[in-house]
């Protein structure tokens, strides 16, 4: 068989046996028949079957090309699984690294893409900071550039690089942001322009739905021998998704890529498919999200729509993984103290009982002449989790369903059992002004209308002033890139479905600098859908510890879920 080169496909030439034509209509990817040959994608799924099926094949010399690409993954991935940490250090750390740090730095920082599945708190950050330190002292970068969650990429910038930059590698740096003003965008420009030193760039991962983001991005990685990392990489997960879609095509012009996360399985398998596209599509073998579906996912036709219903072949995916990423917990690597969860249930009044049940069950209910009808069913878990908060979604605002609340009451008899600091996390607004007035003084908020410059201040509080007992937030405005060490309670007075998220706040008090046990206490109204999202929660955290190959846990607690 003859293996060339047409256009953007090989093209494979065989004697047409029944045989080789069966083995072709069985290739993973993409294919197609052009007369009596096969075009197909010179993915590393499509050549790894290939290779398998006919050994002898002859290759010409354009196709080498793609052979040979595909060959340096496979290498790449060998070394990884038989990788073994040196004994002595031949980098000036800054800061000294614990050993898991070391393990995955050596492991790692050599190789072209790389995924560091590091557990939040395990210091990540660190091991990425070090590896652009080290691959600028051997002349094969000038240029860090950082993608991250916003007021994450600041912190890269204002805490991360201080504490862990090495003092002998000389570095500038700067963040973008929308709307810069001119004189931000003339130091932006001058940076790029400088010379003989590590240049370190951080943007906005939300940033990149301008143009402008992307323009100044590509000038960058056009013009330097670029480190480009991606911080939290499960917001690419989505293959369809513009910020997903621009950092893929302009991924490609960095010379070396990593993609950071303590979650990359968030929902399912197919969370994996993005984040190794961007690093390089060799390494799970698919151009295309749909051929990956087919081969790792189980789909069944509903109401017009094909949903994901299980996996398989997952041994394979971890396979492939393993040999591009490094995974670690804390509960492996650092000594720290073991998560407890607990809940704290009570009763809905009878007022709310009766609402939530005319939601449920007729989809509209009545509260003071006001009404709301909700068809549609996220729409109506929505509205049916605000009732069991003690709101009535009105047209225009939530507004109390009674003066007292009994979700309020169950966060009081838990609190007035605690002595410590505690995190409170709540996802709605009406919950954490309710909260607040009910705290007063003894409390700091965390949410989307506090400043930056408020929010660093409440963080400094919370974790310095004695009098300032509680932290009480939205987990999606302070889930990510927080230190609040000081608490050893977390209260969740209302979860949302989202892991991450979920995951990501437990870890802002569960993390390096931890001096006691971390509780969690959930607060769920018995027989409503607070019970129906810590079971989706517990049912979504399994599956991530499969693929990531990571031990089973309590993760909100051990009791039947009713």
């Amino acid at each position: 068989m003859h293996i060339s080169v047409q256009g953007k496909f090989l093209l494979a030439k065989f004697p047409l046996t029944s045989e080789n034509m069966q083995l072709f209509t069985n290739l993973p990817g993409f294919r197609k028949w052009v007369g009596r040959h096969v075009a197909f994608s010179p993915t590393g799924a499509n050549i790894e079957y290939v290779k398998k099926n006919w050994a002898s094949a002859d290759w010409d010399n354009d196709a080498e090309i793609f052979l040979e690409q595909y060959s340096d993954v496979v290498k790449s991935a060998t070394n990884t699984r038989n990788f073994t940490t040196p004994a002595t250090d031949d980098f000036m750390f800054k800061t000294k690294p614990y050993e898991h740090q070391r393990q995955s730095f050596y492991l790692s920082r050599d190789k072209a893409n790389f995924g560091l599945f590091m557990e939040q708190g395990t210091g990540k950050t660190k091991v990425a900071i070090d590896t652009a330190a080290y691959l600028y002292s051997k002349s094969r970068i000038n240029c860090l550039v950082i993608v991250a969650p916003n007021g994450v990429h600041n912190q890269w910038l204002d805490k991360q690089l201080p504490d862990h930059m090495p003092d002998w590698c000389i570095h500038e740096s700067i963040h973008y942001y929308s709307g810069m003003n001119k004189s931000h965008e003339t130091k932006f420009n001058a940076l790029i322009a400088k010379k003989e030193i590590l240049k370190v760039f951080a943007f906005n991962i939300e940033s990149f739905v301008s143009k402008k983001s992307k323009e100044y991005l590509e000038k960058i990685l056009l013009s330097h021998e670029t480190l480009l990392v991606v911080d939290e990489s499960s917001r690419i997960k989505t293959p369809g998704a513009n910020r997903t879609k621009v950092l893929t095509k302009l991924g490609k012009l960095a010379k070396y890529k990593r993609i950071l996360t303590g979650t990359p399985v968030t929902k399912g398998v197919e969370d994996l498919y993005a984040q190794f596209t961007f690093l390089d599509p060799y390494i799970l073998g698919y151009d295309s999200f749909y051929t990956f579906k087919a081969n790792y996912c189980i789909t069944r036709e509903y109401e017009g729509r094909r949903w994901i219903v299980g996996y398989r072949n997952t041994d394979e995916l971890i396979h492939s993984i393993k040999g591009h990423s490094f995974r670690v917990l804390k509960s492996e690597c650092l000594d720290l103290p073991p998560k407890i969860y607990q809940r704290h249930k009570y009763e809905l009044s009878k007022e709310q009982k009766r609402l939530y049940t005319s939601l449920k069950e007729e989809f509209i209910a009545e509260l003071d002449g006001e009404e709301v009808s909700v068809p549609e069913t996220i729409t109506r878990m929505l509205r049916l989790q605000q009732v069991a908060c003690g709101w009535f979604p009105d047209k225009k605002e939530v507004k109390p369903i009674e003066e007292n609340n009994p979700r309020l009451k169950a966060l009081s008899d838990v609190l007035s059992t605690i002595d410590q600091k505690t995190i409170i996390w709540c996802r709605f607004r009406a919950d954490i002004m309710a909260i607040h007035n009910m705290l007063k003084d003894s409390c700091v908020l965390y949410y989307g209308s506090v400043s930056n410059e408020q929010r660093a201040t409440n963080i400094k509080l919370f974790q310095e002033n004695p009098k300032v007992k509680y932290f009480v937030g939205h987990a999606q405005a302070g889930g990510l890139g927080l230190n609040l060490t000081a608490a050893q309670y977390a209260v969740y007075y209302s979860n949302s479905f989202d892991l991450e998220m979920r995951l990501q706040s437990e870890d802002r008090c569960h993390r390096i600098g931890t001096t006691g046990n971390v509780t969690y206490i959930d607060i769920e109204a018995n027989n409503t859908l607070d019970t129906y999202i810590i079971k989706a929660l517990r049912k979504k955290k399994s599956l991530a510890d499969m693929v990531n190959e990571d031990p089973k846990c309590s993760f909100l607690g051990d009791e039947d879920d009713g």
